[in-house]
């Protein structure tokens, strides 16, 4: 009972304060465990603070040890441009956007 209160009522109050309740699990990590009702696979696109590419492709096995590691797949890979990954995220109000300050990467999550 006390875990059902727990999640229900949680968030909301950690909104209200301001504050993170995942603090010990990586945001990568968070958001990528999280698929939106009625979509079924994550893709990503990941950029450097200078807009340049480094790689995309469907998420297989995100890392939850914290390091920031996932694992992607896809046949020919495609390089994408700032302007489509952003076209692509645009489509779709679920979509995200993780920023890593820490590495200085931009990963664009698309959901299909």
């Amino acid at each position: 009972m006390i875990f059902i209160c727990y999640n229900k009522f949680a968030p909301k109050i950690a909104d209200e304060l301001n504050m993170n309740l995942y603090d010990n699990q990586g945001t990568m990590e968070h958001v990528l465990s999280q698929i939106p009702d009625g979509k079924k696979e994550q893709f990503l696109i990941i950029f450097d603070f200078n807009d340049n590419y480094i790689s995309s492709g469907y998420v297989r096995n995100v890392d939850d040890q914290g390091n920031q590691q996932v694992e992607l797949y896809g046949q020919d890979e495609r390089v994408f441009t700032i302007a489509e990954a952003r076209d692509e995220y645009q489509n779709d109000d679920k979509n995200s956007i993780i920023i890593d300050y820490k590495n200085r990467l931009k990963s664009y999550v698309i959901l299909y």
